[in-house]
C-alpha cells in the first residue's frame, strides 16, 4: 500500500514541476540552460537537507552519478524546449512512455517475469504513440497546428529517452550498493547537472543573465524542490515495488493526469485518433501493471 501511495505522490509532484516549467517557458522563452541549472541546484539542496546520515559516497558510485548527470541535463533542458516549442498535453503524454526503458531493463537484465500481457502492452504503447502524433493536415487545435513540428518531436523524444535512462541508472545504483547512499547519489547526479547547465548557460545566455535570474529564480526554486521530492519518492518506491510494476503504474496515472490537465487547464483539443491513442496507451499500461 505504501508503494502505491508513493506512486500517487510522485505523479502529483511530477505534474506540479511540469506546470511550473511550462508556465516559465510560455512567459519567458529564453534562458533554458540557466533556468534548469536553478532547478538542478535546488533539487540538490533538497537532497542535502533531507540527508540524515552524513555525506558518504564510495568512489565506485561516482561513474554512475556522472552518467546520471548527463541524462538529467538532457532531461531538464529538452523538456523545457519541448514545452516552449510544443503543446503541453502531447509533450507530457509522450514523456510518460519513458517507462519502456526501465521495463526492458527489468525484463532483460533483472530477469523479472514477462508474459503475453507484457509484450502486448509494449506493442500497444508503440501504437498509442503513433496515434497520438498522427495528424491530418489542417487538424488539431490552433496551438497544436503551429507547434507540433519535427523539431518539437525530436526534443521531446530526447527528453523521454533521458528520463527513462535516469530510472534505469538509479535502479542500477540501488542494486549495486544495496540501497545505500541514495541521497548522496542523487546529490552528485543533480549537482553534476547543475554544473554542466550553469556552465553552458553562462556562455550561451550571458547577455540576458540578469533578466533570466530575475524572472526565473522563483520558478526554478519551486520546480527544483518538487524535482528533488519526486526523485526521493522514487527511491522509496523502488524499495516497496518492482521496477517493472512501478514504471507502467506511474506512466498510466501520468497519462490520465496529463490528458485531463491539458484539456481542462490549457484548453488543448485532440482529434478522435489522438483520443483513441490516449485510451490505448492507458490500457497498455494497465496490461503491463498486471502482467
Amino acid at each position: 500500500m505504501i508503494g502505491y501511495l508513493l506512486v500517487l505522490l510522485f505523479v502529483a509532484l511530477n505534474m506540479g514541476e511540469s506546470i511550473i516549467v511550462k508556465e516559465y517557458s510560455k512567459r519567458h522563452s529564453s534562458g533554458g540552460f540557466v533556468m534548469n541549472a536553478i532547478i538542478a541546484l535546488f533539487a540538490c539542496v533538497f537532497f542535502a537537507v533531507t540527508d540524515k546520515g552524513g555525506f558518504c559516497c564510495p568512489l565506485e558510485m561516482i561513474p554512475y552519478a556522472l552518467v546520471n548527470a548527463v541524462f538529467y541535463s538532457c532531461g531538464f533542458y529538452f523538456t523545457f524546449v519541448a514545452f516552449k516549442d510544443g503543446p503541453f498535453g502531447l509533450s507530457r503524454l509522450i514523456s510518460n512512455f519513458s517507462l519502456i526503458f526501465p521495463i526492458f531493463y527489468g525484463i532483460f537484465f533483472l530477469k523479472e517475469p514477462a508474459g503475453v500481457f507484457t509484450y502486448g502492452g509494449i506493442v500497444m504503447i508503440g501504437a498509442a504513440m503513433f496515434m497520438m502524433n498522427y495528424r491530418k493536415k489542417g487538424s488539431g487545435s490552433a496551438e497544436q497546428k503551429g507547434d507540433v513540428t519535427l523539431k518539437w518531436f525530436v526534443f521531446i523524444m530526447i527528453s523521454t529517452v533521458a528520463n527513462g535512462l535516469i530510472s534505469v541508472v538509479t535502479r542500477m545504483q540501488q542494486l549495486r550498493f544495496n540501497d545505500a547512499c541514495s541521497n548522496e547519489f542523487q546529490m552528485l547526479s543533480v549537482g553534476g547537472s547543475f554544473i554542466f547547465l550553469a556552465t553552458v548557460g553562462l556562455m550561451h545566455d550571458c547577455k540576458n543573465l540578469g533578466y533570466i535570474l530575475k524572472n526565473g529564480t522563483l520558478y526554478g526554486t519551486v520546480a527544483g524542490l518538487l524535482n528533488g521530492a519526486k526523485n526521493l519518492a522514487i527511491l522509496f518506491i523502488y524499495q516497496h515495488l518492482p521496477i517493472s510494476t512501478v514504471s507502467p503504474l506511474k506512466a498510466g496515472l501520468g497519462i490520465i493526469a496529463s490528458f485531463l490537465l491539458s484539456v481542462i487547464a490549457y484548453k488543448e483539443k485532440y482529434s478522435l485518433l489522438q483520443k483513441i491513442g490516449v485510451t490505448v496507451g492507458a490500457v497498455a499500461v494497465v496490461l503491463l501493471t498486471f502482467a
